[in-house]
């Protein structure tokens, strides 16, 4: 069996346990090393928009490997992409150390040789910000020494065997390793930061170790089939997340006491992956900003960058990506148009932006890359010092990071797990829906949950677990004047997998429960009079096509029927159909399907059917948010590949708003006639453009400010001032 490799799906306390090992595990360390100043500024990554990573996951057993490496030319080449900090590899997967280290192997290149602080130097000499990289969990030399240390699968065989990556297990003696080579790199050198990579699980783990602790905090063996249901599967699901964010704690501690004021980031593309990877809010506490490589398209990254955008505990947080078309190819370059759109992307949502170049074996770097990155941060130069404030949103997604799952995977094998997710689908799903009518939205998660005072309306796409807290956060904000539209199981099961009689929120959507059903079927939306504005294109005698679950529910007083549900003909063989090549409707039924609601001063919204997944009905969110909210505060009249985003800066009495022109097929074509609609607190005095400092001219139309944007190649942006 074979661990996910998280890029690869991206395409897309010590306890009692531990007493013995922390006993009978040490290694000696150097004490308090005096190290150079520098004078960089402290924070680093407050203002260090454009960062780099030059990948060195090299091994040693060719001795050309790592034999041309200069610091000179790695410093130079960062100089050429006009880099203001750089990922530098004190450690890697392979597990050997760019240093003459006590605690592992040094890697033979550099046997004798300090390059760890050469490399630090050459960088501080440009004044270029150093982030010590260090790989925890995947670690080859590591898991080759210390058999004892990796994970294993449910049949007690290590978990990646055979693979190039060694797989080690965070309940195990390997934690207090980490724990050493931490101590050693802060006690040897001077540094900006350290990136703790790959801090997540990469698969399910019954090791020894972990057996152990799951008997002594739980009881009893690890669960083998996987049932969301079961309390103690979901047990093991929390322990997983604990586990991990404790192992994590060890590293994040031990740099703090020993370099205070470093700052540590842990890998953060792994918050809006499925449930294997044990991630959730509580790890975003061992980080001073968040980071995370992503390898998708513009609909994955302007969801991802709004989800770190909140769960990051300090400002700028990092959007990611590889310089390579893909990891595997180490020659092919994305397009100067694509690297483009990606860091204009990452403006729009005032993020910095990282790429991603990989070293050749033989240590020399790709200059290809670095100038490329170069001329693309050169065009970019004009935005930088207008980044930040606070984002405008009236429009949320709610984002459950325990909900990262398919209720479809319930009783299936550890063996073969099911890692399909399908609340992440449906919110991702939402974001597009919202990007291609240009309404700005945000992602709020529950530690973040008291946000929703900013928000008007918020989306509960499917949200398998809520736990009473959630609920009623969410309840009194609605009753107290708030906006929400749920669709599927949301609120259905308790985050200890106990599924309720009914909605925690059933109240608030209007609705009660009579059947839960998952499995996937053929039925059909049938708009009655009070929805007939919200499916346009659909009536009663062609209703909404849906393949997929849908909940059986009966209204409650008040509740208003905007669709209900239609059924093809009934067929009971495989060669019995009304029509050879559809299942057309045939039966309209009761049952409803989409019900508005009045709670308190608010209003709801509930979709028994995932009708946020639906091709055939995408205006259909949309129209559901327009009809519980018809006065945006931005509104724009433009071709769905443009986004809007816009950020509050109080301290400079403005606004600034980005059009971010982002195509399937590069390089863009430029976008003409964008019409902007404004209505916000504060009564704009001026609108003028960030990158020729061009005043534009406005309109008053009714109640609202309109202006017109000029030709939109891929970012635009505008300070709109009060």
């Amino acid at each position: 069996m074979k661990p996910f490799k998280r890029r690869t799906f991206l395409a897309i306390s010590s306890g009692a346990v531990l007493a013995t090992a922390e006993s009978t595990f040490a290694w000696p360390v150097p004490q308090n090393p005096q190290v150079p100043g520098h004078g960089l500024a402290s924070p680093w990554y407050a203002n260090a928009w454009r960062r780099a990573v030059i990948d060195m996951h090299i091994p040693d057993w060719d001795p050309a490997f790592l034999s041309k490496f200069d610091p000179k030319q790695y410093v130079e080449m960062l100089v050429r992409s006009r880099a203001q900090s750089i990922v530098c590899y004190c450690q890697s997967h392979v597990g050997l150390f760019n240093y003459p280290t006590r605690i592992g192997h040094p890697h033979k290149a550099f046997a004798g040789r300090n390059m760890m602080r050469e490399m630090i130097d050459a960088c501080h000499d440009k004044n270029i910000a150093v982030q010590l990289y260090c790989s925890l969990i995947f670690d080859r030399d590591a898991a080759d020494f210390h058999p004892d240390w990796r994970m294993k699968t449910w049949d007690g065989k290590f978990q990646g065997e055979g693979g190039r990556h060694g797989i080690l297990c965070v309940n195990s003696p390997y934690r207090e390793y980490v724990r050493a080579f931490t101590e050693e790199i802060c006690q040897q050198f001077d540094f900006e930061g350290i990136r703790f990579d790959m801090t997540f699980w990469p698969w399910l783990c019954f090791c020894e170790h972990c057996e152990r602790r799951f008997d002594e905090e739980v009881g009893g063996k690890i669960p083998r089939t996987v049932d969301w249901t079961d309390k103690k599967w979901v047990a093991f699901q929390r322990c997983r997340e604990r586990w991990l964010t404790e192992f994590a704690h060890i590293a994040t501690s031990t740099v703090k006491h020993q370099k205070p004021s470093a700052s540590v980031e842990h890998q953060s593309s792994t918050y809006p992956l499925n449930w294997m990877f044990g991630v959730v809010e509580s790890l975003a506490a061992e980080n001073d900003f968040l980071q995370g490589d992503f390898y998708g398209d513009q609909l994955q990254g302007s969801f991802v960058r709004k989800l770190l955008a909140r769960l990051t505990p300090n400002r700028p947080f990092g959007y990611e990506t590889s310089f390579s078309v893909t990891l595997q190819d180490h020659t092919a370059m994305k397009t100067e148009a694509l690297l483009e759109a990606k860091a204009s992307a990452a403006i729009a949502d005032s993020a910095a932006f990282i790429f991603i170049d990989a070293i050749n074996p033989d240590g020399t770097v790709n200059y290809r890359a670095h100038d490329r990155m170069g001329k693309i941060f050169d065009r970019m130069m004009p935005y930088y010092e207008h980044l930040g404030g606070n984002r405008l949103e009236d429009v949320a997604i709610y984002y459950s990071l325990e909900s990262k799952f398919s209720m479809a995977g319930n009783g299936k094998s550890v063996s073969a797990p099911d890692t399909s997710d399908t609340h992440t689908q449906s919110s991702m799903q939402v974001a597009a829906s919202l990007i291609r009518a240009h309404i700005p939205f945000g992602v709020i998660t529950k530690k973040h949950i008291a946000d929703l005072a900013q928000v008007k309306v918020l989306i509960c796409a499917n949200v398998h677990m809520m736990d009473d807290e959630e609920c009623e956060a969410i309840r009194a904000w609605v009753r107290g004047g708030g906006k929400l539209i749920a669709t599927g199981d949301t609120s259905l099961l308790d985050k200890d997998g106990k599924q309720r009689v009914d909605f925690e929120l059933g109240d608030v959507f209007g609705v009660r429960l009579e059947k839960a059903d998952w499995s996937d079927r053929i039925h059909y939306l049938i708009p009655t009079e009070a929805g007939a504005s919200l499916l346009p294109e659909y009536t009663a005698a062609y209703p909404t096509y849906c393949n997929g679950m849908s909940f059986d529910v009966a209204v409650r007083d008040g509740a208003v029927v905007l669709a209900k549900r239609g059924l093809p003909w009934p067929r009971k063989a495989a060669d019995r159909f009304s029509s050879i090549h559809s299942d057309p409707p045939w039966v309209a039924t009761d049952t409803p399907e989409l019900v508005a609601h009045r709670f308190g001063k608010g209003s709801a919204i509930y979709a028994a059917s995932l009708i946020e997944i639906l091709d055939n009905a995408e205006l259909l969110v949309t129209n559901l948010v327009r009809r519980l909210e018809p006065s945006l505060r931005v509104e724009l009249e433009a071709p769905t590949c443009v986004e809007v985003t816009v950020f509050e800066q109080s301290d400079r009495r403005r606004y600034t708003l980005s059009l971010l022109n982002f195509q399937k097929e590069l390089p863009n074509v430029p976008v003409h006639d964008i019409r902007v609609q404004l209505r916000l607190e504060h009564p704009i005095a001026e609108v003028r453009n960030v990158a020729d400092g061009q005043v534009i001219a406005t309109r008053r139309v009714g109640d609202s400010l309109e202006f017109s944007a000029q030709t939109l190649d891929t970012l635009l942006m505008y300070e709109l001032r009060w």
